[in-house]
């Protein structure tokens, strides 16, 4: 088929395969290349945010252990912790209240739990909520709650600005002595909260935020066995004063189901264990530190980068980016994934992606595993994403850091390079094209002349020179067919004249011939 082809076709269809192929190869060649740079790039990017955040909220740890130890040795809340508990233990004395009163701060304080707490809490549940599931039965709690809770004037979430009760007793005292310098430290160092607990008794003697959880007991009282209660029994069973005990990130009720965690040292006046200083910890400053403030863009993540932080439970410990970017659209990708409706339910009634969004990822299982790594993998949403992991060195918790992009933004500039180079093989192309073609017709046209020239020597036409065209091959074989033409030429012309000679002599000597038989 090949061979049936005009020459000129051949070296057209040859020029214009070669010149595909080498465009196609150095294109694939070319994206290989970029896609593996932008790959590295992005790794290297996403690997340096890791590092940075992983320090950070490293640091940040470490700083609240130093803290809570710190705090828990200093002489204001040793004097603190134990003129609260004798206070606590003084209170029904000091105020000898009557089963009347009793029964007004009982019904006062349930009227809070029925009304505020509880409505606040269900919104929060997947399923209903019952009032004796959290009802405190000491009478003492019941009228420290009723005094600094459903008495409080303030609403909730600012019961902490009460400074104090209205009455006289010593606990009244204490609070109004030491509740402010409390508070102070709190909202410096952005606390959700601070408790004093009794050792002995395991009561919340004190409480700066006063919610639900305020003055029950949390050896035998309704949250006893919560991972606050945890954090409580092993500071309490603890023989150094340095001790810390901190507690993962767990649904809590007294904070209305929001995930809660703790860290706890115990307090100890000369050789005795007196309490326990416990910091509720803040969710916020978390979520500063690995959301950079949300300027994911700031610090080179783009906009579809986040760092987040995964738990032993392959739930995440801050808020994902997308839930803080366009929540609508982070609940719909959470139902087009699967996730149980209870769960985005929860999600949305929260409103934190904390505690409830599994990331039980490629990524987040290595690290977990003590791995540290880059790799792409489909994130929660499903996404392919380039990640950068690693465990987090925090001591008493399982952490693991993710620092991530979408796969589509981190390769997106190879889909514009990729673009330029097939017009810059198109133009190519067609140059190739013209080339050949116009390469094609210097070959052909000097040959085609030749072949005409030789159909003229074939037909003896002999006095039309052949024109050298070319200085190439071609025009050495043009010389060599305009030689032999002059030597053909010559030839027969030599032949014509010998031919006319001999025809002469014929002539001659028949004439001789003629004349003799005449004779």
């Amino acid at each position: 088929m090949f061979g049936r082809l005009r020459i000129a076709t051949k070296i057209l269809l040859v020029t214009v395969s070669i010149t595909l192929a080498v465009i196609v190869v150095s294109l694939m060649v070319s994206n290989y290349s970029t896609r593996m740079a932008l790959e590295q790039e992005a790794f290297n990017r996403l690997t340096a945010v890791r590092e940075v955040k992983s320090q950070q909220i490293e640091d940040y740890f470490q700083s609240i252990r130093h803290q809570v130890v710190t705090f828990s040795e200093d002489k204001m809340i040793v004097d603190a912790m134990r003129t609260f508990t004798d206070a606590f233990r003084s209170l029904e004395g000091e105020l000898v209240p009557r089963k009347d009163d009793y029964a007004l701060a009982a019904g006062n304080l349930e009227a809070y739990y029925r009304n505020e707490f509880l409505p606040r809490l269900e919104r929060n549940l997947p399923s209903g909520s019952r009032l004796e599931d959290y009802w405190p039965e000491e009478n003492v709690t019941q009228l420290l709650q009723y005094l600094y809770i459903s008495e409080n004037p303030n609403l909730t979430g600012e019961k902490h600005r009460y400074d104090a009760a209205k009455d006289y007793t010593s606990y009244t005292a204490a609070h109004r002595r030491y509740h402010p310098i409390i508070r102070s430290y709190l909202e410096k160092f952005g606390y959700y909260d601070i408790f004093l607990v009794d050792a002995e008794s395991g009561h919340i003697v004190y409480s700066v935020f006063k919610e639900v959880d305020y003055a029950t007991s949390l050896l035998t009282g309704p949250y006893s066995k919560t991972n606050f209660a945890r954090a409580f029994r092993e500071a309490r069973e603890a023989k150094a004063p340095d001790f810390v005990s901190i507690v993962d990130f767990d649904p809590y009720a007294p904070s209305y189901n929001g995930d809660a965690s703790f860290i706890a040292s115990p307090i100890f006046d000369g050789e005795e264990k007196i309490g326990v200083l416990l910091f509720q910890m803040p969710v916020n400053r978390i979520n500063d530190i690995m959301t950079n403030r949300q300027g994911w863009t700031d610090v080179g993540l783009g906009e579809s980068g986040e760092t987040y932080i995964v738990g032993s439970d392959f739930t995440m410990r801050n808020q994902s980016r997308f839930m803080i970017e366009d929540r609508e659209n982070y609940l719909g990708m959470l139902a087009e994934v699967g996730t149980p409706a209870e769960v985005i339910a929860s999600i949305d009634s929260l409103n934190t992606s904390i505690g409830l969004q599994k990331a039980e990822t490629a990524g987040a299982e290595a690290a977990l595993g003590g791995a540290t790594g880059t790799a792409i993998f489909p994130d929660y949403r499903g996404v392919n994403v380039l990640s950068s992991y690693k465990p987090l060195q925090i001591e008493g918790l399982r952490w693991a850091i993710m620092s991530e992009i979408d796969e589509e933004e981190a390769f997106q500039h190879i889909e514009k390079f990729r673009d330029r180079m097939i017009m810059l093989g198109s133009v190519l192309l067609a140059l190739a094209v013209y080339l050949s073609y116009f390469l094609a017709l210097s070959l052909t046209r000097p040959i085609r002349f030749l072949g005409e020239s030789a159909e003229q020597l074939t037909s003896g036409k002999l006095d039309e020179p052949v024109a050298r065209l070319s200085g190439d091959e071609i025009g050495d074989l043009a010389e060599n067919f305009e030689q032999m033409r002059v030597e053909l030429k010559g030839t027969f012309e030599e032949i014509e004249r010998k031919n006319n000679e001999l025809e002469q002599r014929v002539q001659e000597r028949t004439a001789d011939l003629d004349e003799a038989l005449a004779a």
